[in-house]
């Protein structure tokens, strides 16, 4: 019973993880608010890191600092996703180029002077007011080109879910596409069977000349000589049709490669002379199928 219950959680537990994973991909990586959330989440993580490197002060006065810088990038980025979304990704590619250097530029002084005011606020600012002191030069410089890369960052969240958003819709047209497609048409038939005595015997297409239609019977004219069989002349037209056949008249078909000439007879209709020196003449409704066919 133990072997058994093993066996069963190391069968179990290979299955399970995929099946997990599959539903956090669709769910959270899937969605582009969870993946905002996992970005600031990863942001936090950083800040609060760096400012443990630089300065020796406990974790959660880091984890402080680190929200002060955080906190403004969801109302920019709300606000910049808003506006790329609208009037930036379906411009020209030199356009959106263009207009992101002064968005990288308004965004990065806007997102330093929100720092500034979050870490001046106090509980107690209704009382006391909000300080806000600017940061040295050199501090102001890093926190500018931190907020450049932010936007650049932004940019490939935007971009990469406007991107992934294309996909599906591609997705879903070329599905569409394939369910109204008609369906695959047969291929054309490369070889014929008749029935002599009591085997079927198969004559190439290559080698078959053109078949009349002789009372209940068709006789198959080849390279080999003529063979007889039951099955009448239309279904051999409907088999045939897609093979470089001509019905040119209701007791011919004629194989198109092998027609020598044909010429007017005068009332409407064609004299068709054929490969093996058998000459016909076409029904008017035949000659339409012959002049339609070359044209």
């Amino acid at each position: 019973m133990l072997d058994r219950s093993l066996q069963k959680a190391e069968t179990g537990a290979p299955k399970r993880m995929p099946r997990l994973s599959a539903m956090f991909e669709t769910r959270v990586m899937g969605s582009e608010v969870g993946l905002w959330c996992i970005a600031l989440l990863a942001l936090a993580i950083a800040y609060t890191l760096q400012f443990q490197m630089v300065s020796d002060e406990p974790v959660l006065r880091s984890a402080r600092k680190a929200l002060f810088n955080i906190a403004p990038i969801p109302l920019l980025g709300v606000s910049v996703r808003v506006l790329v979304r609208r009037l930036i990704l379906h411009r020209p590619v030199i356009q959106q180029v263009a207009l992101h250097v002064p968005l990288s530029i308004m965004f990065s002084h806007g997102w330093y002077l929100l720092v500034l005011l979050v870490a001046g606020f106090r509980l107690d600012w209704f009382s006391s007011g909000i300080t806000i002191s600017p940061f040295y030069s050199g501090a102001t410089l890093w926190q500018l080109l931190q907020g450049v890369l932010l936007y650049a960052a932004l940019q490939g969240l935007i971009y990469g879910r406007w991107m992934s958003e294309k996909i599906e819709a591609l997705q879903i047209e070329l599905a569409e596409a394939r369910r109204q497609a008609p369906a695959t048409a047969p291929a054309p038939a490369s070889a014929v069977f008749v029935k002599a005595g009591a085997e079927f015997k198969k004559i190439d297409l290559a080698d078959l000349i053109h078949l009349e239609a002789d009372g209940d019977h068709v006789r198959l004219h080849t390279r080999f000589g003529a063979f007889t069989c039951t099955k009448s002349l239309t279904r051999y037209a409907q088999q045939l049709e897609d093979s470089g056949y001509i019905r040119v008249h209701r007791s011919h078909l004629v194989r198109a490669d092998e027609i020598v000439s044909a010429e007017p007879t005068g009332d409407g209709r064609l004299s068709i002379h054929l490969s093996n020196g058998r000459s016909l003449i076409a029904s008017r409704t035949g000659t339409r199928a012959f002049r339609e066919y070359h044209n």
